[in-house]
């Protein structure tokens, strides 16, 4: 797996603080056009975005898909990918990992989601989630900067015509089994669901390439990593759920 599972505690801070611009230092990043598809390599981020932004407008044929691997990115970053995705209709492939911003945004947005057979996505909360580590922002964050990326959310989501609880059922609803073994286990770097469960949240045209999707067989060693959480039989869809 290019990226490792254990940089996600770093680079998913997107979902808890303002800013994450910058790759980690080890990471590869690359976003452009390879063999007539649209790729987009490391950290959500500004200069990546434009980049894929500029090589899909100076294309002669215009690519119809992106293939992603990122462990996310700032939560605004994300959407603008996110929103550009939707607006030019294009569909979306995990390659290697689609986490946080990325699976929020971006997988979400597209078209037709194609998953490999060892394709991680992992959901790690939004900016709709209840918890947030303030003691290092500034006194403005939540008015200035929190409260507008929660309404682009949900107006994003309504345009989807998905449950905007997808980023954050898996903090809400946990099994007292799941918060047990967060308390004597290690901790996880976030949660995934089924696909029959990613359906129930309006995520449609999800195409496993491989006619399977269980990257747990196929990277074991990071299968603990990753908690899988089931949507409870009472789950009813809602369009846009929360609202400022």
């Amino acid at each position: 797996m290019r990226f490792l599972l254990v940089a996600i505690a770093l680079t998913l801070t997107a979902c808890s603080s303002i800013k994450n611009e910058q790759n980690p230092e080890n990471e590869p990043a690359f976003a452009g056009i390879r063999n007539g598809v649209l790729v987009y390599e490391g950290t959500v981020s500004k200069a990546l975005n434009q980049a894929i932004f500029d090589a899909f407008r100076k294309a002669d044929t215009k690519p119809g898909k992106l293939v992603i691997s990122s462990p996310g990115g700032d939560i605004g970053v994300g959407m603008q990918l996110g929103e550009w995705i939707k607006q030019n209709n294009l569909d979306v492939e995990v390659a290697d990992l689609c986490a946080s911003s990325c699976a929020n945004y971006i997988f979400t947005a597209a078209k037709n989601k194609y998953l490999r057979k060892d394709s991680v996505l992992i959901w790690h909360g939004s900016a709709w989630q209840e918890k947030w580590n303030t003691s290092e922002l500034p006194e403005s964050f939540i008015s200035e900067y929190l409260v507008p990326m929660r309404e682009r959310e949900t107006l994003l989501f309504e345009k989807l015509k998905v449950d905007n609880l997808l980023t954050v059922y898996g903090q809400r609803n946990l099994t007292l089994w799941d918060q047990a073994a967060r308390i004597f286990s290690h901790e996880t770097s976030g949660w995934d669901y089924s696909v029959e469960d990613m359906r129930r949240f309006g995520l449609s045209n999800i195409i496993l390439i491989d006619e399977e999707w269980n990257w747990r067989k196929y990277r074991p060693n990071k299968s603990s990593e990753v908690t899988r959480v089931a949507v409870s039989d009472e789950y009813t869809f809602t369009l846009r759920r929360f609202e400022t």
